[in-house]
């Protein structure tokens, strides 16, 4: 079995992986390693495990995991992934988009793929379906919309993500909380569909994948447009780790 461990910028994704599917998975909080007693206490030892984090080092975690599985890997930009890695700056590719572009390929192969990630970030990339990672967007979450607007004014109330459950704009919005949900959900709403529009003109038969925390948001407003796959940086990372391990192997 594998262990996967994706440490972001908010919380922490822990998944077991077995013959390339989903065991069990858990979220908790970036500095919470004592929660590792538990899967520890439920998993007696991992043939594989992988680590990636986009936070400050902390050694912690990686200590653990390499006395407990039979083989570790620290998932950094340089390390091989099953894909050609087009970034024109690969030094600064954050590794969740990495793996999120790696997931997208075993879902989908063979596709022209937009990945829409939902993290604290929002992330449009783009890989051909040649299997060659281009690039893409980067511009602020929907948490960190909603933070700008009651940080940088003095009346604007800090609303949630909740806000934005059920939310549909058929009229123009005559509240407050309204007008923010339409400037910062239907603002993203828009910019997503700005960029399918964009791409589906220079990349036939783009398929679109959303993914991250807030992706469930934004689904039902794109119906039967995209697919979802709210895993998909642990999928992702789990190929990453059979790649390497079975690369080692093999010289």
């Amino acid at each position: 079995m594998n262990l996967i461990v994706d440490i972001g910028n908010s919380r922490m994704k822990v998944a077991v992986f077995s013959g390339g599917e989903i065991v069990e998975r858990w979220t908790f909080g970036c500095r919470e390693i004592g929660r590792f007693d538990e899967i520890f206490s439920r998993y007696a030892g991992f043939d594989r495990a992988i680590l990636s984090s986009t936070r400050d080092e902390n050694p912690e975690p990686e200590e653990m995991l390499r006395c407990r599985s039979g083989y570790f890997l620290k998932f950094a930009n340089t390390v091989p992934v099953p894909l050609e890695n087009g970034y024109g700056t690969p030094h600064t590719l954050g590794c969740d988009r990495l793996a999120a572009a790696v997931g997208g390929v075993g879902m989908l192969p063979g596709r022209n793929l937009m990945i829409v990630d939902f993290g604290s970030a929002i992330t449009c990339d783009i890989v051909t379906a040649e299997g060659r990672y281009l690039g893409g967007s980067i511009s602020p979450g929907l948490g960190m919309r909603f933070r700008s607007l009651a940080d940088y004014t003095d009346r604007l109330p800090l609303l949630e993500a909740e806000a934005c459950v059920g939310y549909e704009e058929r009229e123009v919005p005559s509240s407050t909380v309204g007008a923010m949900v339409s400037g910062v959900a239907g603002g993203i709403e828009l910019e997503i569909r700005g960029r399918m529009e964009r791409y589906a003109g220079e990349f036939a038969g783009l398929t679109t994948i959303f993914t991250g925390g807030d992706a469930p948001l934004f689904e039902k407003r794109f119906k039967n447009t995209i697919f979802a796959n709210h895993e998909l940086v642990l999928a992702g990372l789990n190929t990453i780790l059979d790649y390497n391990a079975d690369r080692k192997q093999s010289l």
